[in-house]
């Protein structure tokens, strides 16, 4: 019976995975947080690294066209700077922890490159109303050009520049959000196809 039930699991899960692709990869980002509307005189900012990490799922069809969906982890450091217009404020740096569930989509074009357009529910972990940086829960974007470099059969090197976008629909009310912008160069393994 034992057996049976092994089987009969093993047999399931590789027709299950049979046609899809499975990318675990990270990323170093920089990491801003500009207004998408002026404000005169907020504090500015300086860059700082962050780092990006992800797990993929994606319905391999043979066709240009590909979806999945995706589960993201971001952290972000931003150093905000004080100006004259800035009262109190002393210069600080500020942590922002990102879960992501993202709804892939790639177009795929010839020799293995591919665009990838990512809408996200983004969730943010342990957000102080002390910071400067608003509540990043929202809808964000991700987009990316990648390529899938061949290491074996079903085995495939992945990179891809990538630039995330998130609380372009914040789930707070705020009158002058931040938005947390990152650019990172995504570094992966992918599986399958």
């Amino acid at each position: 019976m034992k057996q049976s039930l092994l089987t009969l699991c093993i047999l399931t899960i590789s027709t299950f995975l049979s046609g899809q692709e499975i990318k675990f990869s990270v990323a170093p980002t920089i990491n801003f947080a500009p207004h998408y509307r002026s404000v005169q005189g907020g504090p500015g900012q300086n860059i700082k690294v962050g780092f990006s990490s992800s797990f993929d799922f994606l319905f391999i069809n043979d066709k240009r066209l590909n979806f999945g969906f995706g589960l993201n982890y971001h952290f972000s450091q931003l150093e905000f700077v004080p100006n004259l217009n800035t009262g109190e404020m002393i210069l600080h740096t500020e942590k922002v922890n990102l879960l992501s569930i993202r709804f892939k989509s790639v177009c795929n074009f010839k020799n293995n490159f591919y665009l990838s357009f990512d809408p996200s529910v983004d969730f943010h972990l342990n957000h102080d109303s002390q910071q400067t940086i608003n509540n990043q829960s929202g809808i964000g974007l991700a987009i990316g050009i990648g390529k899938n470099i061949k290491i074996k059969d079903a085995l495939y090197l992945n990179i891809e520049p990538k630039l995330w976008i998130h609380n372009i629909i914040p789930f707070n009310d705020e009158t002058f959000p931040y938005r947390l912008t990152s650019a990172g160069l995504n570094f992966g393994l992918a599986f399958g196809r």
